[in-house]
């Protein structure tokens, strides 16, 4: 994910690691400025030859099954308490793997 100048200004100045969250009932990513090695926290890169700040955001993504087809820009929010982000739009939901509605699904075939 690339935050702006302005959505990385949002998080804290200074702000080096985010935790990432994800609310599948609004569609809602949220970043909040965390310290460095707090559990489940990400660094905050900087981009080469610009303002702009890089966070990875696969695994998160991937925990929760979300896919996005193409690059996509979003308006950054001020979800309140620190928490920063943005609400996913025409976003593909894959359930995982380990899901348990599929694994109770496959369990009642006979």
């Amino acid at each position: 994910m690339v935050l702006t100048r302005a959505a990385a200004l949002m998080l804290g100045d200074g702000a080096t690691h985010v935790q990432i969250g994800f609310n599948p009932k609004t569609g809602a990513i949220g970043l909040k400025s965390a310290v460095k090695g707090a559990r489940g926290s990400y660094r905050l890169r900087e981009q080469r030859n610009s303002v702009s700040r890089l966070v990875d955001g696969k695994r998160v993504f991937a925990h929760h099954g979300l896919t996005v087809d193409k690059a996509r820009s979003f308006d950054a929010q001020d979800f309140g308490d620190g928490v920063v982000g943005f609400v996913l739009e025409a976003v593909k939901e894959t359930a995982p793997a380990e899901a348990p509605a599929k694994a109770k699904a496959k369990t009642r075939k006979k």
